[in-house]
């Protein structure tokens, strides 16, 4: 596997509170270098990051990080999302409709959100640390059922990030849906591993560090 190869596996992120503008910067550059999927970037900062440049392939996360300020919400951050030129929605599910068994209302948030952005890449963060193994695929099997494009294991503030655990179970959940691993993701071994079963994307902000490994290796 090529450099540019590896890297496209990477949406290169930076979602801390504390981002400056010239974090955003830095994050461009390093994208643009590197040849990464995207960046990945908090809603506020969409439209900066398209003046620097515009060519910049943009994902930003929704409702994060929590995901339980309800549909209406999540709809209004979608659209300014996709306004400020979001061409991948990362979004934070309402957990607690997994936990109380309120599946129709998971499903029809999932599908209320794809159906505002039909030709836009959306990825659901279902929180795998704070699930059971038979929440897990049920999560994903509602996500690959109303249009998912992508089922995501963490938003990185959880108890724990991603584990290949989590992968075989969201791919019997959701055997037709894509995978993105993120959280904890901080070596070349771990993303070769994640690669390796069958994850086609990794969001890290450890991103450039790990490539740089690649290069030397």
């Amino acid at each position: 596997m090529k450099t540019n190869e590896l890297a496209k596996y990477f949406d290169h992120t930076s979602l801390k509170q504390n981002m400056t503008e010239n974090n955003l910067e830095v994050l461009i550059q390093e994208y643009l270098e590197y040849e990464f999927k995207t960046i990945c970037i908090p809603l506020m900062y969409l439209s900066t990051a398209k003046a620097i440049n515009k060519n910049i392939n943009m994902a930003t996360v929704i409702d994060f990080p929590l995901g339980y300020s309800g549909l209406i919400s999540k709809l209004c951050q979608t659209n300014i999302a996709l306004e400020n030129g979001a061409n991948e929605i990362d979004l934070v599910a309402t957990i607690p409709h997994i936990k109380n068994g309120d599946l129709q209302l998971y499903a029809n948030e999932i599908n209320a959100i794809k159906k505002l952005m039909p030709k836009n890449i959306l990825k659901v963060i279902i929180e795998t640390s704070l699930l059971t193994p038979t929440e897990i695929i049920t999560a994903s099997n509602i996500c690959e059922a109303n249009g998912a494009d992508f089922v995501k294991t963490s938003t990185g503030f959880g108890s724990r990030g991603a584990s290949i655990d989590d992968i075989k179970l969201i791919k019997q959940g959701a055997p037709n849906t894509k995978i993105k691993a993120s959280g904890g993701i901080r070596t070349l071994e771990q993303a070769i591993t994640f690669i390796e079963n069958g994850v086609e994307r990794i969001g890290s902000s450890n991103s450039k560090s790990i490539l740089d490994l690649f290069i030397i290796t």
